[in-house]
């Protein structure tokens, strides 16, 4: 984000937390079955791009 904002340009960033540790068992959400939020993230981000 310094180099961003050193060099003025637009910064995006996508984070996705896969596991859910508020519970008393651990949800480990498979992030590498889940191709559907996986195209979902992809395409939200090429969205994003365009709309620059």
């Amino acid at each position: 984000m310094a180099v961003a904002q050193f060099r003025g340009v637009v910064l995006g960033q996508v984070l996705y937390g896969g596991d859910d540790l508020s519970g008393s068992d651990w949800d480990k959400r498979a992030w590498k079955s889940r191709s559907d939020v996986c195209q979902s993230l992809f395409g939200l981000c090429g969205d994003a791009c365009l709309a620059l």
